[in-house]
Parts: structure tokens; C-alpha cells; sequence
């Protein structure tokens, strides 16, 4: 890497005044509170009273026609004040049982080359692909909630155009992962992963097929995961009339392959991984008002005990409402984890129990979200919404199901009916003082936001009533 930063720095003090210069910056300062709920039967509740987070990345990226550099920073501050988690022990990310937790990351640190028929890039990078569906740098704008984590690799790619002035762009590149769903501590876990993909790209529209074969080590225990991905999205906006337009947009995927990370009573050898998703948008947009929805579905696994894994899980970055899944699933995932390591109910917990606490993220079930949008200003948005939730395999929670004879039962020892997991009603209001005119002074917009949303639990989820308020000001 120092040898290409020499060479970058030597092309560029060639022809100085062809430098491009462009700083980035995404600060924010967010309050939030959620309500409390019951997460496991020994009364540990989720939820969270009043507190400050804070996420601040800051980079640059220097560049002339041939050649590039791209640096930046990450610091993520999480209980800068206020009630942390009640859920302690366990191995939440975000730490929030800890309140005085906070996180440096260099995010991007990368040499890009344009070479005549090919471009490459090698370094630290963030990746993100498609709807962010699987790939996501956590950057992105949620609908709701508030853009967390991303997934970081050390890359070589090289893309290429099959036609000389077209849309189409071939891409392979070879990556170590340093952090996604699955890969949370590189010290303890090597993951490799290969990529091939084909995007087709014309100004705000793109489709793309994009493959991966990954390889994954528990360099502590010496388990590993082989899997194989196959993942195609289209995002597509067509014009209704001169004021409107809508988006169409759909990305899915299938992951095979085989695992020992985690076992089961049926294969305590090996699992084979067979699991689907998908996931659409539509939106119309005319004036200041858009409406749609949003749909997805994860395939569940529906026979813990048997020699397949089937459960599809969502990049933890995807946005699918700001309760069900960020928090309460999130929260039931973490007590089960106390659960499992608990040495008063085993003597050592099962092989791969630390990938059962996903941080929240979308798995095993469907959802349908109605949207809408308003703009009764160039500096206001105001967004609706709502989520229905259903699990595509019965729901349980491992440890007491296993303790059950295998009898679905929930995190309260309750067995479990059908596949509701609730409904969510979402709002948010974002005030955008001076709009782009400030953006077009200073670079950056300035944002403040308040965000609120009520989830009424299905049974099986307990049948609570749970609340969640951000207020959110962001510099980007």
C-alpha cells in the first residue's frame, strides 16, 4: 500500500493543477428512547430509557484523470449519555450496555487507476451492492431508523467496459473481509470472498447480476463456512407526465453451501445451507407527494434439527421499519444469548452461538410497508408508514424450544400460533434549514429530524406494546 500511495502522490505532483479534491462528511448526533419489553422468562427486559449516540465519518478523496486516492475515518460513539442497555453480558456491537463505549475505524483507504481498457482499485474500501439487500456500507439514507455499522473489505477489483462508450461494466475482485454480518471480530475470523458481477448503468437507473464465493474460518474453535451467493437487483424511475414519475425497484438472492459453525441434533457434523430472499420497492412521486411500498421476504428454517440450515438473513443495514426487527427481535436475540452461555444451564454453549445475535437485522419472515411522502416545502419532508410482519417458519426461541422437546415456544416459555409478528406505524419529520442553498456554501446539508414509531407485538412475540422516539441532527 505505501508503494502505490508513493506512485499516486509522484502521478499527481505531475500535473497539479488536473487535481480534483472532494471532502466527505455524515455526522450525527441522535436521542433516542425505546420502551421496555420482556426478552427472555427470566424477566431480562429490552428497550433502552434516554440516551445519545453519535456515528462521524469524515474522508476525502484526491484524484486527476488517471489515478486516485480515497482515505477515511469512522469514530461511532455509542451512550455519549444517558440509560444504557439492560441486557448485560452479551455481545451486542453497538455495546449498549457499556456507557461509555466509542469506536475509531478507518473506513477507506484505497489507490484508484484508469488504465485504458480497464480500471483497479486495491485497498481498504466499503461495499455496497444493489438495494443493499446483502452488501451495504451503512451510509445510505434509512427510510427509518438511523444508518449504522457497514461492511468493510480490503479489495483488489478491476472493471472493465465490454463496449468502449456503453452502460455496461464487468467487474471481479478478490476481497478480505473485515467486517459484515457474518465476519464481526478479523482477529478470531479469516473471511475470503471472490466476486464477479455485471452492472448496467445509465444516470439514476441500474440492474445487475453479481456473484460471490465465500470462504469463512473460526480460527479460534476451527470451524468454517463455504458458501456461494447469487444475487441480481434492478432499480428502474420512469416519467408519468412532466411533474411525476415512479421507481421500480427489486433485488434478490440465494446463498448454498455448507457450515460446522453451527450444528444440529439431527447433523452434528456439518449443515447445508439452502435459504432465498427478496426484496421490492415501488414508489410514485408527482410534485411533493409520493406513496408505495416496500416489500420482503427471508425463508426460514423451519426444522432446527435437521442437516439444512434455511434461514436468510438481511444485511443488518437494511432498513425494514425502526422497532420489530432493530429492536425487539434484536433484543430477544441478545437475552438468548445470555441464555445459551449461561454455565447454570451448560457446561459449554453450542458451536456458533455468537452469529445468533444479529444486531437487529431482517431474517426469517416477510414484511409488507406502506409508504408515503410529503414535501409541503423545498425544507420539509414529512414520511408515513407502516409494517406487517410475518415469520416464514415457526417462530421460537432456541434455548427454551430445545428445553420444550422441540415444541415452538417464544422468549416467555409461551407456545406459538401462526406466523404474526405484528404491525409498526413509523413518522418522521425533517426540517432542512436553507435547503441547498447552504449546501451550495458550505458543501454539506444540515439536517434535524424527529422520528417516532409503535409496534403492537404479536402473541407470539409477547403481545406487548412498544415504543421507540429519535430526534436526529446530521451533517452531510
Amino acid at each position: 500500500m505505501i508503494f502505490f500511495l508513493m506512485n499516486v502522490a509522484l502521478a499527481m505532483a505531475a500535473d497539479p493543477e488536473k487535481i480534483e479534491v472532494k471532502p466527505s462528511v455524515d455526522l450525527w448526533l441522535a436521542g433516542a428512547q425505546t420502551s421496555a419489553f420482556t426478552a427472555n422468562a427470566a424477566g431480562v427486559k429490552g428497550g433502552q430509557g434516554a440516551h445519545v449516540d453519535g456515528r462521524h465519518l469524515v474522508g476525502f478523496s484526491v484524484q486527476n484523470e488517471a489515478i486516485g486516492l480515497n482515505a477515511g475515518v469512522g469514530l461511532t460513539q455509542n451512550q455519549l449519555w444517558g440509560d444504557p442497555w439492560s441486557i448485560a453480558e452479551s455481545i451486542d456491537e453497538r455495546q449498549r450496555s457499556d456507557a461509555s463505549s466509542h469506536l475509531v475505524q478507518l473506513r477507506r483507504l484505497s489507490v484508484k487507476a484508469q488504465l485504458p481498457v480497464a480500471q483497479i482499485e486495491t485497498g481498504l474500501v466499503t461495499s455496497h451492492w444493489g438495494l443493499g439487500m446483502l452488501a451495504n456500507d451503512g451510509a445510505h439514507d434509512p427510510y427509518f431508523g438511523l444508518p449504522e455499522f457497514g461492511d468493510r473489505v480490503i479489495r483488489a477489483r478491476i472493471t472493465t467496459k465490454p463496449t468502449k462508450n456503453g452502460p455496461w461494466f464487468l467487474s471481479g475482485a478478490v476481497d478480505r473481509v473485515l467486517q459484515d454480518d457474518q465476519t464481526i471480530d478479523p482477529r478470531r475470523q479469516w473471511t475470503q470472498q471472490g466476486i464477479l458481477s455485471l452492472l448496467w448503468r445509465d444516470d439514476d437507473d441500474s440492474w445487475g447480476v453479481y456473484g460471490v464465493s465465500r470462504r469463512q474460518d473460526e480460527l479460534d474453535v476451527g470451524r468454517m463456512t463455504r458458501v456461494g451467493v447469487l444475487d441480481a437487483f434492478v432499480d428502474m424511475t420512469a416519467p408519468v407526465s412532466e411533474n411525476s414519475h415512479i421507481r421500480l425497484a427489486a433485488e434478490a438472492a440465494g446463498v448454498s453451501g455448507k457450515t460446522n459453525r453451527s450444528t444440529s441434533y439431527g447433523s452434528p457434523e456439518r449443515l447445508l445451507i439452502r435459504s432465498g430472499g427478496a426484496t421490492g420497492l415501488t414508489m410514485f412521486h408527482s410534485g411533493g407527494l409520493g406513496f408505495g411500498s416496500a416489500f420482503g421476504y427471508a425463508s426460514g428454517d423451519g426444522d432446527p434439527t435437521d442437516n439444512q440450515m434455511n434461514d436468510f438473513t438481511f444485511d443488518r443495514n437494511f432498513d425494514v421499519g425502526m422497532i420489530l426487527f432493530d429492536e425487539v427481535t434484536g433484543g430477544i436475540e441478545a437475552a438468548t444469548y445470555l441464555d445459551l452461555t449461561n454455565p447454570e444451564y451448560a457446561g459449554s454453549p453450542p458451536s456458533g452461538v455468537e452469529a445468533s445475535v444479529t444486531e437487529g437485522s431482517f431474517r426469517r419472515a416477510s414484511y409488507l410497508q406502506p409508504r408515503i411522502q410529503l414535501e409541503p416545502l423545498s425544507w420539509i419532508e414529512i414520511r408515513g408508514g407502516m409494517v406487517f410482519a410475518w415469520s416464514t417458519a415457526p417462530f421460537n426461541q432456541p434455548f427454551y424450544t430445545v428445553r420444550n422437546g422441540g415444541v415452538p415456544v417464544n422468549q416467555l416459555k409461551q407456545e406459538t400460533d401462526g406466523y404474526s409478528l405484528g404491525t409498526e406505524i413509523d413518522w418522521s419529520v425533517r426540517i432542512t434549514p436553507f435547503g441547498e442553498s447552504l449546501r451550495e456554501k458550505i458543501g454539506h446539508a444540515v439536517s434535524v429530524s424527529m422520528q417516532g414509531g409503535h409496534a403492537q407485538l404479536s402473541e407470539n412475540l409477547g403481545g406487548e406494546n412498544v415504543q421507540r422516539y429519535i430526534l436526529m441532527m446530521r451533517v452531510h
